[in-house]
């Protein structure tokens, strides 16, 4: 059973609110997401763009903008090496659309994901250093590549690297390295994704080189920017909030532009809707990580790149990004299901299983499937191309990186963060990572359980549109900044309707005051009939939810989405 955890504040909700003018249940939610003077209150429901800090507080920013803008300036061949996922994809179209507008001899390369794999690796960089380039620049990688760094500068090529993934013990011998998670960088915010910095780089490069960007032109790339940060998952606070809230309000504004993205948009069904964090997430991202998982990235990376003038060839690209999306999801499907069913029982506290006929592209998406199933940290290893790898996800209790790198001699290549990772090891050490994994996490089994943070509990005369208005401008909802959520006790269902086909429940709720209050719960048809049998009418329930607005036929009306539900004791 999740277990349900309201959440407690100390912060003065009545003065909050009448400080801010808002209703102290908005001051609440604030509240418990450490929102505790004007000023930060300020900031969070005004994240405007101005508020982004001075990029060259950032360790080695203005050294990398002076090699780099040197490299445009005298023509030297640049290759920007890239990651296949959406952030890696995005950083990669935000620094060649930065440096090409300078003039620079500028080129891509995006590893393969099955035959490459992760970062830098010797073969491309011989494979570069063959093709005359003069500067390599890594983008959402290169914080752990450092012999094939030292490989690039042996032969004569330096490197510049962006990351944002956690450094190792060596440092790259590059020639500058941005990434704010080291040691000795002391900007302030170090949560950013790849994408993220890298189109703070931009700005930063065109004011550098005095030619700076057009309103269109930043705005595009911030919204490549704004994308990234939703796909990669990083907090949704301080600067990364700014990056989302103004991106998609640029993006929804005019669809177009970037005239790739808007194919893309155009062929999803979303020209004539609103794009939210859920749209991006869900649709528009995996559109654009498919490519690397059964394809090539290089086909996102063109797509982002394509003139609008270019119509037939956009709409072609986006087509192909969507079938390989549809591909993707027919083979995840299969591995969970296979994962699902090889599951040890009972389960360990840190799960790491074996399934060597599961496609490596979508081994950690099954891996975070199975997290969600197990609410434990897993880690499931496929065989690749000549190598036995590993994707891991993990758990807000449980830091991945941290417990893998303690055991980084087991491994022949190793990266990642706090709830992901990526590895590579011979076969026989599965058994090893597994036992030395669990032997070592010391966590309660209470962390294996999942569990709903309530924000407060609300009477139901107190769910209204206008406190739905007010809750939306906290958006977008995700990691750091999670979706407001309240319970509601002995709620009245006057009806139930349950259409199994859709795993869809629709309730008809009277409120204390009299009022009906509509409410809806995907996926919970089965909780639905094991708690009420086939009762479809006078339903007593506890239930937590988020609130919400819908409008249907012209009509706007608050709603509840229900996220668990329990009979009244």
């Amino acid at each position: 059973m999740t277990k349900w955890k309201i959440r407690e504040t100390d912060a003065d909700l009545t003065l909050m609110a009448q400080v801010l003018n808002i209703k102290e249940t908005t001051a609440c939610v604030m509240a418990h997401r450490g929102i505790r003077s004007k000023k930060a209150a300020v900031s969070f429901l005004a994240p405007s763009i101005e508020r982004l800090r001075d990029p060259l507080h950032m360790k080695d920013m203005q050294k990398a903008l002076e090699i780099i803008l040197e490299a445009c300036q005298s023509g030297k061949k640049i290759t920007i090496y890239g990651d296949y996922d959406a952030d890696g994809i995005m950083s990669t179209a935000i620094l060649y659309k930065a440096l090409t507008r300078l003039g620079a001899n500028c080129e891509y390369y995006i590893p393969h994901r099955i035959e490459e794999g992760y970062g830098l690796n010797q073969k491309a960089v011989e494979k570069i250093a063959n093709g005359g380039t003069n500067l390599i620049i890594t983008v959402d990688n290169g914080i752990a590549s450092a012999e094939e760094v030292k490989t690039a500068a042996e032969r004569g090529i330096p490197t510049v690297i962006i990351d944002h993934h956690e450094p190792q013990e060596a440092l790259p011998p590059a020639v500058a390295i941005v990434d704010p998670k080291q040691t000795d960088c002391t900007y302030p915010f170090e949560e950013m994704c790849a994408a993220g910095i890298v189109y703070l780089f931009a700005t930063a490069l065109a004011d550098h080189a005095k030619n700076p960007l057009t309103d269109e032109e930043r705005d595009e790339l911030l919204v490549l920017a704004a994308i990234a940060t939703l796909c990669d998952i990083v907090p949704l606070q301080d600067e990364n909030r700014i990056l989302v809230n103004s991106g998609l309000a640029v993006l929804n504004a005019n669809k177009l532009i970037n005239p790739g993205l808007g194919s893309l948009i155009t062929i999803r069904g979303y020209l004539d809707k609103p794009i939210e964090a859920f749209t991006v997430g869900f649709v528009i991202g995996p559109c654009l990580n498919a490519t690397g998982r059964l394809e090539s990235a290089e086909l996102a990376v063109e797509l982002l790149l394509t003139a609008a003038e270019d119509t037939q060839k956009r709409l072609k690209l986006a087509q192909r990004l969507t079938e390989l999306n549809e591909a993707r999801k027919a083979l995840t499907a299969e591995c969970v299901d296979r994962a699902l069913a090889d599951l040890p029982d009972p389960l360990p506290r840190v799960i790491v299983i074996t399934d060597f006929e599961a496609h490596e592209s979508v081994a950690g998406i099954v891996a975070g499937r199975i997290r969600e199933n197990t609410h434990r940290p897993t880690i499931l290893i496929t065989q690749g191309d000549g190598a036995t790898k590993g994707s891991g996800r993990s758990v807000e209790a449980y830091n991945l990186f941290e417990a893998l790198y303690a055991h980084r001699h087991l491994f022949t290549r190793f990266g990642g963060h706090a709830m992901a990772a990526g590895l590579t090891l011979p076969e026989e050490n599965i058994p090893i990572l597994r036992e030395a994994l669990n032997a070592d996490c010391t966590l309660p089994e209470e962390d294996f359980v999942p569990s709903l943070q309530i924000d407060r509990v609300l009477p139901s005369e107190e769910i209204t549109l206008a406190l739905s208005d007010e809750l939306s401008r906290l958006a977008p909802f995700g990691k750091g900044n999670s979706e407001p959520l309240f319970v509601s006790y002995g709620l009245l269902a006057e009806k139930v309707r349950v259409l199994n086909e859709k795993n869809t429940l629709i309730f008809t709720f009277t409120t204390n005051t009299g009022k009906r209050l509509k409410g809806i719960a995907f996926g919970l048809n089965t909780l639905y009939a094991a708690t009420f049998s086939d009762k479809t009418e006078n339903i007593e329930m506890d239930a937590v939810y988020a609130i919400e607005t819908n409008t249907w036929n012209n009509v706007t009306e608050v709603q509840i989405r229900i996220r668990d539900f329990r009979a009244c004791e």
